[in-house]
């Protein structure tokens, strides 16, 4: 019957370890929550000496990050300016065409005029001209 017992003992033993193995496991990972949590991770992994080092490294990171920011804003900015430059040109081309057509008609009229002719600018645009 002693025997019995102490088998008995042995086995609440081996649970109570393995209950205590768990418990210890939970209480490592609350732990580590907390600690997190709190922000004091640092300490507890003896970094607080590079401190300074890491807020510079994400300082960095930071700058990095807006200056990308910034520069994807330009360029945007630059690439609607090229498509406006591009529908300017293309007005800038067709009136500098509408011009150069009524400075060559005047020259023309002038032309027509110190000759005596009698023809003048039409009133209406040619729709059908006969071969």
């Amino acid at each position: 019957m002693a025997e019995e017992d102490d088998d008995i003992r042995k086995e609440d033993t081996g649970t109570d370890e393995a209950a205590e193995a768990a418990d210890a496991g939970k209480s490592r990972l609350g732990k580590l929550i907390r600690t997190i949590g709190r922000g004091e991770i640092l300490f507890t992994l003896k970094c607080d000496k590079f401190f300074p080092h890491i807020l510079y490294g994400f300082f960095l990171i930071f700058l990095v990050l807006v200056l990308n920011l910034m520069i994807e804003k330009t360029m945007v900015e630059v690439e609607e300016n090229r498509r406006i430059l591009s529908d300017m040109k293309i007005a800038l081309t067709h009136r500098n065409t509408e011009l150069i057509g009524l400075e060559k008609l005047s020259s023309v009229q002038d032309l027509l005029k110190k000759a005596g002719s009698d023809l003048t600018i039409p009133d209406e645009p040619a729709v059908f001209i006969k071969d």
